[in-house]
């Protein structure tokens, strides 16, 4: 480890320039050749001895003519990596539903599993596009209130009398009760008490 000197960042900045004309070439040679593939990045190792092509696709493909192009262009050693739909996206950088910048761009390091299970869990549709990284870390907040939350149709005690639950509002911690003559209130988790069943 070393201070770069002013011959390093030059050699740096002619890599990036290098990058780049190689990533435009990438992108062109793949869509001539009609290969499916999505180019996401061209990163050169500071000596030159290797350019690492990053892509995405659907399965396997066939990318040795893409190959043979570029060590062609770089005149050098070509490594092609494919990666996944979320590395995709922190490479490419993006806006996510909330209106911010993707998480995996600002800040986070290492992807989380995320399964079907935790999508059920908050109640949301199970697709591969709603898997989203943010599903991990609000997880255990939804796992905690499901087990207070009652089900819909149980009957609860609540400082106005017994009542029915007819809609659990998780993020809130509320649920809302009709009573027998069909008031209908939100309540607190914590006004709420579940009915116990008796044993024997």
């Amino acid at each position: 480890m070393r201070r770069a000197t002013a011959g390093d960042l030059g050699r740096l900045q002619q890599n990036r320039d290098f990058e780049e004309t190689t990533f435009k070439i990438a992108r062109k040679k793949t869509r001539e050749l009609n290969i499916p593939m999505k180019i996401v990045d061209a990163h050169y190792t500071f000596d030159r001895s290797r350019m690492v092509v990053t892509f995405g696709a659907e399965g396997r493909v066939d990318f040795r003519p893409l190959i043979h192009v570029l060590i062609s262009a770089t005149g050098g050693r070509v490594e092609l990596r494919q990666v996944g739909d979320r590395d995709i996206a922190k490479l490419t950088d993006g806006i996510g539903r909330c209106g911010n910048q993707l998480c995996c761009v600002r800040w986070i390091d290492k992807f989380e599993s995320i399964s079907v299970r935790i999508a059920k869990e908050q109640s949301l549709p199970i697709s591969a596009e709603g898997l989203r990284c943010c599903l991990w870390f609000e997880y255990e907040q939804y796992r905690q209130v499901n087990k207070l939350l009652p089900k819909i149709g149980e009957l609860v005690e609540t400082p106005s009398g017994a009542a029915t639950i007819i809609v659990g509002h998780r993020i809130k911690e509320t649920v809302s009760v009709r009573y027998d003559d069909d008031r209908v209130l939100e309540l607190p988790l914590a006004d709420v008490v579940r009915n116990q069943p008796s044993r024997n």
